[in-house]
């Protein structure tokens, strides 16, 4: 008998019952029709929640028909925030699962401490959809309903995709090309082996003791002729108690007659006369250090390189392999070399592709082709076309499959008449060739995983690779110290509106961008060019500051924070008085839906890339009053950080970047004491206090 609220588990498919049991399913791409492995048998909440975990598999499986792999591999890499939320609050049992429940984990999110708002905004969003189908299985009430719209503005505080400026871009192909150059000498520059059929180079080396099995500095013969030269003065002393009397001749006669024989001389006299000792004998090593420099072949480099070529075969090994067949090579270069690992480094061989190796091709091949990141990312290895009619022209075929452009190809010719794209095509196939199974076609593979198996890239392999590149290449801010967070997106708006102005051309645009018509790509122009694309660039290169003394200022008291209408002329000068900046036309605005012979009605932030800002010293007074008095307010506890941050952070930034600069520090120090001492009335904390 069976509950309204819960159904039987026998309700299951047979094929669902079995993959809740393995974790694990193949699953067609509706987009690419590529099949795929996704397994969450190896997740740790696999083990810790298994039961639920059941259930959320249960629920990817049942929508693999209505997402790409794309969707799902992101409910792979997501799926970790949800169970550690329900681990931290004791769930483990699918009837657990209720509205509330969810209500609780949108709560959990936002105050977690290395995600922003709108990064755990992106995870819920992500994770609904399953969340709905997971309200489907027998063991889930059916009555949950896990709330829409949890993160409200969240896409609105999300970064545009807007480009760089130029100096920007230039550091961003420095970094790329940097990057680019240390993944060619690793995979594309090949090894020329120094050592191989050659004896071994054991010069400097001590010699081996064959009974010990060791290698002995006093059993070679060139460190006996040093004692001699150095210690023995060239004397030909031939007692051992004479020789005894010099520091280490104990060792030195016993070396010869006993311990270490030669095949050449037995005692002290044969030895006299094996190296012609005498009055003509010429000496090698007067006041050197002794020839033996390594008491082990291991300690000499040349010895590692030669016995990786010869005994190897120039092979790269994992640390089992070496263990299982090369013990001693494993043993010594952990010994002198800190792990065969570092060794395999020095040697600039490589045996693992992972994602951050192929970042640089994967970054280029964007700024060649001004490609979607998503399109460069699904390319196969059979991308590359030959012309039918041209046999020397190639073409990349792509597909777009967000907006369902298929089949569109663009040619070396359209782009820029260079072979760079194909060319970094080819250069990642030839170097994926080598680890890549026969009939996996994904152009973006990684064997440097923990299976140590061929993969195609996630998309958490690109963020991760672009990440880490630009860690070890970092780009900074124009006219600043801060450091860029540089996005794959972000290039795409750079190249289109690079490659307009260098050829006005909207149909060779259309054609790179991958656009279905012209209109599309004037509009995406036009974005490009509007001045909120300008100030997030730099400011407008027609922006004028002046130095306006205090005697010009007007009153703003009868403006409210939120009217940002340019609407107070400063009839002295002929500019108007704007909330914090000055207008030289406001009834003249070039923004995209103002009117012109009406005052412009746009906020100040759009203001900051208008060709008729002005800037004076009083809106410099102004700024320091806006950004005091929210710092009061978020003091008091009248604003979150949330609303803190939404007011001043893009202000804040953007000032001390683009604006402040220009300033000399004393006319800074003054205004900053001015706006202290003696604030405008609307941001004034003793103002906002008398009006409670």
């Amino acid at each position: 008998m069976t509950s309204e609220k819960y159904t039987s588990v026998q309700a299951l498919h047979a094929m669902e019952r079995r993959i809740q049991r393995d974790l694990s399913f193949t699953a067609t791409c509706k987009n690419t029709n590529k099949e795929r492995i996704f397994d969450f048998s190896k997740k740790k909440y696999a083990h810790t929640n298994r039961e639920i975990m059941e259930v959320f598999v249960w629920a990817i499986y049942k929508l693999r028909h209505k997402s790409g792999n794309t969707t799902k591999v992101a409910y792979y890499e997501k799926c970790n925030s949800f169970f550690e939320f329900l681990e931290q609050n004791n769930i483990y049992k699918p009837e657990s699962l209720e509205t509330a429940t969810f209500s609780r984990y949108i709560e959990w999110l936002k105050r977690h401490p290395s995600m922003s708002y709108t990064t755990a905004a992106s995870v819920y969003r992500s994770l609904r959809t399953l969340f709905d189908q997971m309200g489907n299985h027998p063991k889930v009430n059916k009555k949950i309903r896990p709330p829409r719209n949890a993160f409200p503005k969240s896409t609105s505080l999300q970064k545009l995709d807007v480009g760089y400026d130029d100096n920007e871009f230039k550091q961003i192909m420095k970094s790329v090309i940097q990057s680019l150059r240390d993944s060619k000498q690793r995979f594309e520059t090949e090894y020329i082996p120094k050592y191989l059929g050659l004896e071994a180079p054991l010069e400097g080396v001590a010699t081996l003791h064959v009974a010990t099995g060791k290698y002995v500095t006093w059993a070679t013969h060139e460190h006996r002729v040093w004692f001699f030269e150095n210690a023995m003065k060239c004397q030909k002393l031939n007692t051992y108690s004479a020789i005894a009397k010099i520091p280490k001749g104990q060792v030195f006669w016993y070396s010869i007659i006993r311990d270490y024989p030669h095949p050449k001389y037995k005692n002290i006299r044969e030895f006299y006369e094996y190296i012609g000792a005498g009055p003509n004998y010429q000496p090698k090593y007067i006041d050197q250090p002794s020839p033996v420099k390594y008491r082990s072949p291991w300690q000499k480099w040349e010895y590692v390189v030669w016995y990786w070529e010869n005994k190897m075969g120039a092979h790269n090994y994992t640390d089992h392999e070496l263990k299982d067949k090369f013990s001693e090579f494993r043993i010594a270069m952990k010994e002198y070399w800190t792990s065969a690992k570092k060794a395999m480094e020095q040697l600039n061989v490589w045996r693992w592709v992972s994602s951050h190796d192929l970042t640089p091709y994967y970054l280029m091949l964007i700024i060649r082709t001004g490609l979607n990141p998503s399109t460069v990312q699904r390319l196969g290895i059979d991308c590359i076309q030959t012309d039918p009619v041209n046999g020397e022209l190639k073409y990349i075929n792509w597909t777009k499959y967000r907006s369902n452009k298929k089949d569109r190809t663009i040619s070396e010719e359209k782009a820029k008449n260079d072979t760079w794209a194909i060319s970094i095509i080819e250069r990642v196939i030839k170097i994926t060739s080598k680890i890549r199974p026969e009939g996996m076609n994904d152009l973006w593979i990684s064997d440097a995983n923990n299976q140590k198996i061929p993969k195609p890239f996630t998309a958490g392999y690109f963020e991760s690779g672009v990440r880490k590149l630009f860690e070890k290449y970092p780009v900074f801010f124009s006219g600043s110290g801060e450091r860029i967070k540089v996005y794959a997106k972000n290039i795409r708006p750079t190249i289109a509106w690079n490659e307009y102005l260098r050829t006005e051309d909207l149909h060779y645009l259309q054609t790179l961008l991958g656009h279905s018509s012209v209109s599309i790509t004037s509009d995406y122009l036009r974005r490009l060019d509007d001045p909120i694309f300008r100030v997030r660039r730099s400011i407008h290169s027609e922006a004028m500051f002046l130095g306006l003394g205090k005697d010009n200022y007007q009153e703003i008291n009868n403006k409210n924070e939120d009217d940002t209408r340019l609407i107070t002329k400063d009839v002295d000068n002929g500019i108007y008085d704007g909330l914090l900046n000055h207008c030289r036309d406001p009834k003249n605005s070039p923004v995209q839906g103002q009117s012109i012979g009406e005052l412009c009605s746009v906020t100040t932030d759009v203001c900051l890339g208008c060709q008729n800002l002005i800037i004076t010293p009083i809106d410099i007074v102004k700024h320091f009053c806006y950004i005091y008095f929210h710092d009061f307010l978020l003091t008091i506890n009248e604003i979150s950080e949330k609303e803190y941050d939404k007011a001043i952070s893009y202000k804040k930034h953007f000032w001390s970047r683009y604006i402040l600069p220009k300033y000399p520090d004393t006319l800074l120090e003054s205004l900053m004491a001015e706006a202290k001492s003696s604030p405008i009335p609307i941001w004034d904390p003793k103002c906002y206090e008398d009006t409670k």
